[in-house]
Parts: structure tokens; C-alpha cells; sequence
């Protein structure tokens, strides 16, 4: 957590960065098996950010650490040494970029924030895919996403507190990313930062159900798009959404939308 005094000098680098030109030097989506990683201390000349989609390191930088993890976003200004150790333990991907900057502007020490809400990891991977299609005005959206980064940076710094629903939109982003894969609550709670029992309890106060049904629910919500907008069979759904037995896949619809899969695409898709 930055203090108020290291806020205000982030922001002012934020600001300053911001007023001149900005393009991209640098980008990649890559994971742990990547030769692009350096492990080694180093620096660069450019703002260097990096989205963690998944995964775990710990960064030394001017006599630091930070711990990331899922849905963290490492901040490097320009000429700040730092050095990431990766968990060796757990499945690394991420978004870099290196951003150059046309107005100089310096920041002494590197700094992370937490996405709940998924507006950076959303703006980093927006620009990566706009890199790699390099379309019609790429240029052009290439400037308004990376402007669009520093300003969202600088929002969550102003706007930055404890927030009781900070949890639950881990939470949320990772059930809906990886709802058709195999997790428990225990899972959950290491993305969200807290523990079993209490995210339990912050579940079943603001959504009135647990996690693992929620995560059902998603599903369910998955299977009636599919329903409606495939032509895959019911067996074939519920393999896709990571239902092993597709008898309880259909029970579990019925539960929750009083139709059978072949009911509600019989019905709605008519409509």
C-alpha cells in the first residue's frame, strides 16, 4: 500500500507522463516458458507495465518487495531497477508493455495496484491485441488505450481504499474466466486475499448464496447462451462448461431455470 506522501508523487508523474506523447516500444502476451522473461536486475527507459492474467512473483526494486499475483498490475518508471522471481509453483501469463514516454517524466520507485473491477487488465489486453492487428487507426487507438491506462491508474490512486466488495470482484473475475475449470473455495480465497470461512460469509451477506453455487450459476448462464446460439448438443454443453456428468448438468439447470436444456431451447429459441 502506497503512503499518502508516495500517492501524491505518483500522481504527479502520472500527470506529467500523460501531457506528452505516448507510443508503445514493446508488447507481448507471453507465459512462464517464455524466453522473453529477465530474471536478472535491470532497468529500462520506458514506463514498463505488467498485467499479471495469472500467476505469482515477488519484485525486488530499490530495496523492496512486492508480491503479485492474479490480476496485479507492476508499475516500473523509467530507469528503476528491479528483479522478478516467478513462482515456479503456479502457471504464469501476462501482458507487457513499454511505454515511451515524449515528455520526460521520473518517478524514484516502482509501485503495484490491485484490478478487482478488471478495467486494467481489459485496457492492457485491448492494447496488445490492437499492437498485433495493427488494423485501421491502430496508431491512433494505440495512443487513446495507453492514455487511457495512465488515466485509469490515476483514478484507482485517487479512489484508492479498503473496500468490502474488493473481494468479491476477485472473485467474480475469476469464476467468470475460469468457471468451466476445476477450483474449490479454497482456491477462491487465495485469489480474493482473504480466508475460506470469510469469504464464505461475504458471499452468503451480499449475493445470498456461496461460492461454488454461484460458480454454478455462471455456468448455467453460460449453457442457456449456448442453448440459444449453438447447435451443440446438451452432452457437448456440459462437456464445454466442465460438467463431468451431464445428468447433473441437467438437474442443475432445471434447479435453477425450472427447465430442462431441451426445454428452455425448445421455448426461447422459438421465441
Amino acid at each position: 500500500m502506497l503512503t499518502e506522501a508516495a500517492k501524491k508523487e505518483v500522481l504527479s508523474f502520472l500527470r506529467e507522463a500523460g501531457e506528452g506523447t505516448l507510443s508503445l516500444r514493446f508488447c507481448e502476451r507471453f507465459d512462464e516458458k517464455s524466453k522473453i522473461w529477465n530474471l536478472k536486475a535491470h532497468s529500462h527507459p520506458f514506463l514498463e507495465l505488467i498485467y499479471f492474467i495469472e500467476g505469482k512473483a515477488s519484485v525486488t526494486t530499490g530495496g523492496d518487495t512486492l508480491d503479485v499475483t492474479f490480476y496485479d498490475l507492476l508499475v516500473y518508471p523509467p530507469g528503476v531497477v528491479h528483479r522478478e522471481l516467478l513462482d515456479s509453483t503456479s502457471r504464469q501469463e501476462i501482458v507487457c508493455l513499454w511505454i515511451e514516454l515524449g515528455r520526460r517524466a521520473t518517478l524514484p520507485f516502482s509501485f503495484k495496484l490491485s484490478d478487482d473491477d478488471g478495467e486494467l487488465g481489459w485496457l492492457c489486453q485491448s492494447a496488445h491485441k490492437n499492437h498485433i492487428r495493427r488494423g485501421e487507426h491502430f496508431l491512433e487507438l494505440e495512443e487513446h488505450l495507453l492514455r487511457s491506462l495512465l488515466l485509469f491508474i490515476e483514478q484507482k490512486l485517487v479512489l484508492s481504499g479498503p473496500s468490502r466488495s474488493a473481494a468479491l470482484d476477485r472473485c467474480h473475475m475469476y469464476i467468470d474466466e475460469h468457471c468451466t475449470e476445476g477450483f474449490d473455495v479454497e482456491k477462491l480465497a487465495q485469489v480474493a486475499y482473504v480466508t475460506p470461512s470469510y469469504l464464505s460469509r461475504l458471499f452468503r451477506k451480499h449475493l445470498g448464496t456461496t461460492p461454488m453455487r454461484y460458480r454454478n450459476a455462471v455456468r448455467i448462464e453460460k449453457a442457456k447462451h449456448l442453448l440459444l446460439v449453438t447447435s451443440a448438443s446438451v452432452e457437448q454443453i456440459a462437456d464445454t462448461l466442465g460438467f463431468e456428468d451431464t445428468k447433473y448438468f441437467s438437474h442443475l439447470f432445471k434447479i435453477i431455470t425450472s427447465f430442462t436444456p431441451s426445454q428452455f431451447r425448445t421455448k426461447y429459441r422459438t421465441s
